[in-house]
Parts: C-alpha cells; structure tokens; sequence
C-alpha cells in the first residue's frame, strides 16, 4: 500500500512507475542532524533530514516510530515548491510523504520541528520503521537509515559554529546563508569565486553567541560556481552556491 501511495504520485508528476523498474545500484542514507538555525517561536526541537545520495532523489516517503510519553508530535515544515504531507498510523508512528508535481529532485535537507510531552526534558529516540526512495525514473533507490536522539531543551545557543545548508541553491538572484556561533568572537563569511577570486564580502565583524544568517544578492554575477567561506575561531568552513540565470 505505501508503495502504491509513492507510485500514484510519482505518476502524476510525470516520473516512470515507480516499482515498475528493479531497486538501482545506487545506494542513499538517510538521517536526522541537529539544525542550527533556531526557531525562537518553537517549543521544543528542530532537526534536519539529510538525504545522502548519488544520484537525485524524487521521492521519498517514511514512516517513524517515537515515545509518545516523551514526544509529543513530529511535523515536516513546508517546502517551497514541494508537497509534503503527514499523518499519524497510531499512537507513536508518523508517516511522511515529500514530492513536487513538477518532478524537481527533492533538497537533500528537509527541516522537522519535535514537540516534547509536557514535563519531558532531555533525549528521547526516533526510528525509521520504514523508507522508500525514488530517482527521476521512479525506480525506487535503496537506502540505509539510523536511528537518531532529539535532544529537548531550553537553551537557544548552538551547541557548535556552524555554516548550514543555503536557501535557496541553485538561486537566482539571492540566497541565504544560515550559520550558528556557539562562542562569541570575530566572524567572516566571503564568497569567492570558481578561480578562487573574492567577489563579495558578507560578514566581516565581532558576533554574539547565537543564530545568524546573511543574503547573498547575486544579481551582478555572472551564472556559475560560487563558494561562501565562513571563518570563526578555530572553525573554516566551506559551502558551493550555485547561481543559475
């Protein structure tokens, strides 16, 4: 039945059936990681779905299983461009199904907001009871998952200096940089071109300890490979944007 469910929409958004074709070579892992973008508006945790993969990933539906004594709901957050839809099985298992009627290939982060039961603080498991993948051809793409311990609590500070993912990338003409500060000091972020060249200075200063983000508008580049180079302390980091007009 799950796999019909995939099946159907894959159809709609023009992908080849998808269980009509053996499972591909190519191989995906799936898996939660701490989001270090805060959401002050949030009572409880955010984490983000990472799809690793070589090949791109149209499709995907889950089912999780939790502690509902501890957990109190699990809930995808839209995606621009993309459905995603979610329902409770039972008490304690929630499914998920992500995909665009256009058949774009999906982000390889999806951000999850975790409620804790009233009263509970500190680290409760989720499980991947079951996953399904599909490619652009509706083959589905066989994949490995873990399991994962959200933490709950009440501070808002990154635990770690952290450059995450840019939205939207590809972009045209801006796109957003997110990045978490876990210990006050200096900070730069620059973006350099292909060759190496500097193009644009995008932070450059002494920061709090906290969530930060910065936009890049790229309007006067030129298409192509871009990277945004975050320095902070003792942490480098190094992100690819790329800009397509």
């Amino acid at each position: 039945m799950k796999k019909i469910q995939l099946l159907s929409i894959l159809v709609l958004s023009g992908a080849v059936l998808f269980g009509g074709k053996e499972t591909v070579a190519a191989k995906a892992k799936v898996n939660f990681k701490e989001s270090v973008v805060a959401r002050a508006e949030s009572a409880g945790s955010v984490a983000d779905l990472v799809i690793d993969s070589d090949k791109a990933i149209h499709g995907l539906q889950f089912d999780i299983s939790y502690n509902p004594s501890e957990i109190k709901s699990i809930k995808p957050e839209s995606v621009s461009g993309f459905e995603v839809k979610y329902n409770e099985l039972s008490e304690g298992v929630v499914r998920g199904l992500v995909f665009s009627m256009q058949g774009h290939a999906l982000p390889e982060n999806l951000s999850f907001e975790f409620i804790n039961s009233e009263g509970f603080e500190g680290s409760s498991t989720i499980e991947f009871k079951d996953i399904i993948l599909a490619d652009s051809k509706g083959s589905s793409v066989e994949v490995e998952a873990q399991t994962y311990d959200i933490n709950f609590s009440n501070s808002l500070l990154p635990v770690k200096t952290e450059l995450t993912d840019a939205y939207p990338n590809p972009f045209n003409p801006s796109s957003t940089l997110n990045y978490g500060v876990a210990t006050e000091g200096h900070v730069e972020i620059m973006v350099y071109d292909a060759t190496g060249r500097l193009v644009e200075e995008l932070v450059n200063q002494h920061q709090t300890a906290g969530y930060h983000s910065v936009t890049w508008n790229a309007a006067e580049q030129a298409s192509g490979m871009y990277f945004a180079k975050m320095i902070a302390g003792d942490v480098v980091q190094t992100q690819k944007l790329v800009l397509l007009k």
